[in-house]
């Protein structure tokens, strides 16, 4: 039987999203979320943790959106990261940029754990965390800080084509290339699947189903969703946002991904 971690990312984020993976996990099939520490809704989510089921919660490191931890980071404006995945790879490494980011990715590790939370896992808000430089720094930390997995993107490009190709578009296909590429780099472990990057954001349950009954490739699959309410999030918040999360946040597949945590085909495989 194949074993499954069924994941939602983004826990901080919005009102939105912190309701939307409680009902998520009392209600349905979710078992593990990542907390952004550095959110505007962060003590929501602390607030709520209370009330989840044996979620399992690990860190969702930020580097894209929210304010800095680290007061002498030398990455945000104005105490803001608002960094995109590009600028970040392409960003020059030197000695002070490395040691703001080591120290601005361990704040965050140290703000989870300082609110009692046992930190099961730990990966990247828009996948910043396979940066080889970044990588490097959150396996050093992973290790200090005794997180015992972190998300490797092991997804077999052909398999998932096979299974996610008639749904996905030009830019998924070359993101999936792109960090498979930069994996290389990596001390990736590879032992855990990964679904999927192709539908990134738009998981589609015939697809996933699919997958999960007939892939060879891993015993172990980490499921990654986005699930949000959507009507929860004042305009004023959504205002304060880059114009590419305020499309994310209104997008039908943020409903959609929340419906599919209540599938009852999840009962096939082991929930881990």
């Amino acid at each position: 039987m194949k074993k499954i971690i069924i994941n939602a990312d983004d826990l901080g984020f919005s009102v939105g999203v912190n309701q939307a993976i409680l009902k998520a996990n009392t209600e349905g099939y979710l078992t593990h979320a990542s907390l952004m520490a550095n959110t505007e809704y962060f003590q929501d989510a602390i607030q709520l943790i209370p009330n989840l089921k044996d979620l399992r919660i690990g860190v969702h490191v930020t580097l894209t959106c929210g304010k800095a931890l680290y007061e002498k980071n030398v990455l945000g404006k104005n105490g803001l990261l608002d960094w995109t995945f590009v600028k970040l790879l392409l960003l020059r490494k030197t000695s002070k940029v490395l040691e703001s980011l080591e120290n601005e990715i361990e704040n965050q590790i140290l703000k989870i754990k300082e609110n009692g939370i046992e930190i099961s896992h730990i990966d990247g808000h828009e996948h910043i965390h396979i940066i080889p430089s970044i990588n490097k720094i959150v396996r050093k930390l992973a290790k200090k800080h005794k997180i015992p997995r972190i998300r490797e993107i092991n997804e077999n490009f052909f398999e998932s084509l096979k299974f996610n190709g008639s749904t996905t578009n030009l830019a998924n296909i070359i993101k999936l290339i792109l960090l498979k590429t930069l994996s290389l780099f990596n001390k990736n472990e590879k032992k855990i699947g990964f679904y999927c990057m192709l539908n990134t954001c738009d998981i589609r349950s015939g697809n996933l189903f699919r997958f999960l009954r007939e892939s060879k490739s891993y015993d172990t699959v980490e499921i990654m969703l986005h699930p949000s309410i959507n009507g929860l999030d004042s305009d004023e918040y959504l205002q304060k946002l880059d114009p590419r999360f305020v499309s994310f946040f209104k997008d039908i597949s943020r409903t959609t991904e929340l419906e599919l945590c209540f599938d009852k085909e999840f009962e096939a495989f082991e929930r881990l």
